[in-house]
């Protein structure tokens, strides 16, 4: 029995391209959707550091053995002439866990008037032992580099590194010029010399 199609109307779409039109619409679409407001799982990791310990150092300074020196003798002098001297070593230490760097001053009194403080020259030099006899005892040596001249301000001026556990000799020299005014005779004045330290190594 012959078979019988329907021949479709002028200007309509036959069914079965119809059919595959709106699939690929569909298609589209679903395309268009996954790709507006899909989510995606992202992997991530992690690595934890741990154990790390942090400790503070500590500077301690120390001057012949001790954070405080009374009584100091060993710049003291009883009948100094003009042209005499006297000298003496000290020990700077380093006693604690971290660098340090020191510097050292020195002050004097002039109680009486007469200016000895004024008139005494100064010289600090790294000597470990002083050199001749009374009364003119000295620093051989040259001078540390930023050391005062004079009583009454810098005496290691210019900073100097200790690491711990590490010591430095220092030579501290007193001398009256033997130009000194005769209205000095019997004229004293009292020293003292403070040493700073500080964490600032630069």
């Amino acid at each position: 029995m012959p078979s019988h199609h329907a021949t479709p109307a002028r200007g309509e779409v036959p069914r079965p391209l119809r059919s595959l039109r709106v699939q690929a619409a569909l298609g589209l679409a679903v395309v268009a959707c996954v790709a507006t407001t899909g989510t995606w799982a992202a992997w991530t990791d992690e690595v934890p550091v741990s154990g790390a310990t942090v400790t503070a150092g500590s500077i301690d300074l120390t001057v012949d053995g001790g954070n405080a020196v009374t009584g100091y003798a060993s710049l003291s002098v009883g009948a100094m002439v003009p042209g005499g001297s006297v000298a003496a070593v000290l020990t700077v230490r380093n006693a604690g866990t971290a660098p340090l760097r020191w510097t050292a001053t020195s002050t004097a009194t002039n109680a009486d008037g007469k200016g000895l403080a004024a008139a005494l020259a100064v010289k600090v030099t790294g000597d470990t032992a002083v050199s001749g006899s009374a009364p003119a005892t000295t620093c051989a040596g040259t001078a540390l580099a930023g050391a005062g001249s004079t009583l009454g301000g810098a005496l290691v001026g210019t900073g100097r590194t200790l690491a711990p556990a590490t010591t430095e000799k220092v030579c501290v020299q007193l001398t009256l010029p033997g130009t000194a005014a005769s209205g000095l005779q019997g004229a004293t004045t009292a020293v003292t010399l403070t040493f700073t330290a500080s964490s600032d190594l630069s």
